[in-house]
């Protein structure tokens, strides 16, 4: 196998991976493919955690990481003037320093209004941030929650990204979920909306408007899959209230039976 072949299924794993998992995918792959994939496990987390919208403690801070806020190899906290670099792998702020731009009041006034709205509804920990765009005077709105709960069995991830034209009071934006439940089982749910233009003035009004009715629509996604989906596949399995026993016992079943007669 080529090294970009490598590569390239290493970056698909990644990839795939929950946000609160993503260590232990790491040292999953190091025991699989070796010390001398390291690097590329690295980098493939690198590019996640741009792509992922992640959160890194800053100095006690949580600051987004995202293609809107990076200068090279190193990141910026407009909010907060400061940049920094990343150690991805454990999503720390390193080597940080000031930053000349910062926001304006207009839009440090926005992102409280934001901070003020993700406080009342989201229950996880709660990142925003608001990216000026050069050269217009479009900003970027960025809302990140997380609930990581190893010990339950399950975590979640919620991205909404939007961008909004200060001029025109045009909105657009994504919303994406992510849930991994894993007790006795593996479950990834996922589900995304986009969000077409909007004509808004009142940007944290609006973005609340449609962040309810994408949580309602998952509500009633949720309730038909267990009430519909599960059941029907429950009704399809065989009724035994008994495990099978795979290995040698199972040729003691029918089933067993006759695929040791069909070799």
């Amino acid at each position: 196998m080529s090294s970009t072949a490598f590569d390239s299924i290493i970056e698909q794993i990644v990839s795939d991976s929950p946000s609160g998992e993503i260590l232990e995918v790491y040292n999953d792959l190091l025991a699989i493919v070796g010390e001398s994939a390291k690097e590329s496990i690295l980098d493939a987390i690198e590019q996640y955690n741009v792509k992922n919208t992640v959160a890194v403690d800053v100095d006690g801070n949580s600051v987004l990481l995202s293609k809107y806020n990076k200068e090279g190899t190193k990141f910026y906290d407009p909010a907060n003037g400061i940049s920094f670099s990343v150690d991805h792998l454990n999503r720390k702020g390193l080597d940080v320093g000031p930053y000349s731009v910062k926001l304006t009041e207009e839009q440090q006034s926005l992102l409280e209004s934001l901070q003020k709205y993700a406080s009342t509804n989201f229950s996880g920990d709660v990142t925003l941030a608001v990216y000026p765009i050069a050269d217009s005077n479009k900003v970027v709105i960025i809302l990140i929650s997380t609930r990581n709960n190893p010990s339950n069995f399950y975590n979640g991830n919620w991205k909404s990204e939007y961008i909004y034209d200060i001029d025109s009071t045009e909105l657009t934006g994504t919303i994406d979920v992510h849930v991994h439940y894993y007790e006795d089982g593996n479950v990834s749910f996922r589900s995304n909306k986009e969000v077409e233009i909007i004509k808004t003035k009142d940007v944290v009004k609006t973005i609340q408007e449609i962040e309810k009715d994408f949580e309602d629509l998952l509500d009633v996604s949720f309730s038909e899959l267990n009430e519909k989906k599960f059941k029907t596949l429950r009704r399809r399995l065989p009724i035994t209230r008994s495990k099978v026993n795979w290995g040698k016992a199972i040729g003691t079943y029918r089933l067993g039976k006759d695929a040791a007669q069909g070799n």
